[in-house]
């Protein structure tokens, strides 16, 4: 029982004495109230958490749902690279089904970076060289030593530009380099015919184009700044930074360079990073994809003939990659990927680990799985 404190020399009448008490004992009452009501309120509130996180799950990942949808959806094999928690970071390399089943360590410390994936080997710069891992006994062939910035990988031959922004070629089966004709090369876009190539003209930056042994060079883009750019089968589409971010197109002989539309997307800023600009805009079925940068870096697309324009994703979109009419994406600030069926709707996460990049595998073809609904 609760006593009350008396000093030694202090006196208090019997009423006093009572009036005390009942105070003292109101507050302990009142503090027990309080204490009792905050341990309610903590238990709901770690209880509401782990239910929403396992509503979550369920909302967007296979492993957690079975409708018409999912078994619809293609599942394909995607290799990501992880970065290492350290001031010099250290590149694993591992792969996932996009289902979210058989996730697996290809390749820990293995140092890939900017990877390419082809039928045989897994491409990518490590130490500032070309090298290919075999994707049957996981051994390491280094193509190109030293001193390579950003790469493309088009049939039997790398076309990559160097440190000091030269364009050099390499056949993978002879080893043969060959040397391009262009000073400050700073992006590549290569088709079965052609290498386009972003020339740094100080004031612009323009694109060249090449045959693909390296003749025949002429001028693309006359008046345009040309950042990150993608191409089709007849034209190019780039942002133009003469013109506000916005998105132009050429046709790949040079003629009809003019605005797609008033439509924004991701430019570098001053320092173009990627080697082509497939991580933020790709064309498919008659539209064309792009980040807005003007609506939070969500996803849009706009109709080529009609240029009639509508959302796709509503996340900020950081980096993506399309095959077929799956789009797989990464959403800035956020850890994992997702995918997202434009046919069908269908969205999920396929991975909650802290991707650095990922490439969609399309040689594995692979055995769609049946999952159990457990809403059923």
């Amino acid at each position: 029982m609760q006593r009350l404190q008396l000093d030694a020399d202090e006196e208090i009448t019997r009423k006093e004495y009572l009036k005390r008490k009942k105070k003292t004992a109101r507050s302990l009452k009142k503090r027990s109230k309080i204490t009792y009501f905050m341990f309610f309120l903590v238990t709901f509130l770690v209880v509401y958490i782990l239910v929403q996180y396992c509503v979550y799950k369920r909302a967007n990942n296979f492993k957690y749902t079975s409708d018409l949808d999912v078994e619809a959806q293609k599942v394909y094999n995607i290799f990501y690279v992880t970065e290492g928690y350290t001031y010099d970071p250290v590149y694993s390399l591992s792969s996932i089904h996009s289902d979210g089943f058989d996730e697996k360590s290809i390749y820990s410390n293995s140092g890939l970076s900017d990877i390419s994936v082809e039928e045989n080997y897994i491409y990518g710069l490590k130490q500032k060289g070309i090298y290919r891992l075999d994707r049957n006994t996981n051994e390491f062939e280094n193509l190109v030593e030293k001193d390579v910035l950003k790469y493309v990988l088009s049939k039997n031959m790398i076309y990559y530009i160097t440190l000091d922004n030269k364009l050099k070629s390499i056949d993978i089966d002879t080893k043969e380099i060959k040397d391009f004709d262009i000073d400050i090369a700073i992006q590549l876009l290569v088709d079965d015919n052609t290498v386009f190539v972003v020339k740094d003209e100080k004031i612009k930056k323009s694109i060249i184009a090449f045959d693909r042994n390296g003749d025949n060079k002429r001028e693309i883009t006359k008046d345009s700044n040309v950042s990150y750019a993608v191409l089709d089968d007849t034209k190019i589409y780039y942002v133009n930074k003469q013109d506000d971010n916005k998105i132009y197109m050429v046709n790949k002989d040079g003629t009809g360079e003019e605005k797609l539309d008033d439509i924004k997307s991701v430019s570098d800023k001053g320092d173009i990073k990627e080697v082509d600009g497939t991580k933020y805009m790709f064309l498919a079925d008659g539209y064309l994809y792009y980040i807005n940068v003007e609506d939070g870096n969500t996803l849009w697309r706009i109709k080529l003939d009609t240029k009639e324009k509508e959302k796709v994703i509503s996340a900020a979109v950081e980096i993506l990659q399309n095959i077929d009419t799956t789009i797989f994406y990464k959403i800035k600030n956020e850890m994992g990927v997702y995918l997202y069926n434009y046919d069908s709707n269908f969205m999920s996460l396929v991975t909650k680990r802290k991707v650095k990049e990922f490439y969609i595998d399309k040689y594995t073809n692979i055995e769609q799985k049946q999952t159990a609904n457990v809403n059923k």
